[in-house]
């Protein structure tokens, strides 16, 4: 399974409880939804997605293959506006 981090030029910041990443590269800001916000705190370049799966199944009482699909979608999301590398 993939390992991913967050990339550097990001600076992250909570308003109004919810989280709001600004990448200062591209100036694009981005708000994250609560499960969002959880997938990214795990982002940490050591933790496997197998291991963050099981979080977010743990944390939300929820079956592994829908948070299987919940991460998977939201790491590709991620990953696809370059806010994450593996």
């Amino acid at each position: 399974m993939r390992i991913y981090k967050k990339n550097a030029d990001l600076v992250e910041q909570f308003v109004d409880g919810e989280l709001v990443v600004l990448d200062q590269k591209s100036g694009q800001i981005h708000q994250f939804n609560a499960t969002a916000s959880e997938i990214w705190a795990c982002l940490d370049g050591k933790t496997t997605t197998d291991s963050v799966i099981e979080h977010i199944a743990s944390h939300y009482d929820i079956d592994r293959d829908i948070a299987k699909k919940d991460v998977e979608s939201t790491l590709h999301q991620l990953h696809e506006q370059k806010l994450i590398e593996y």
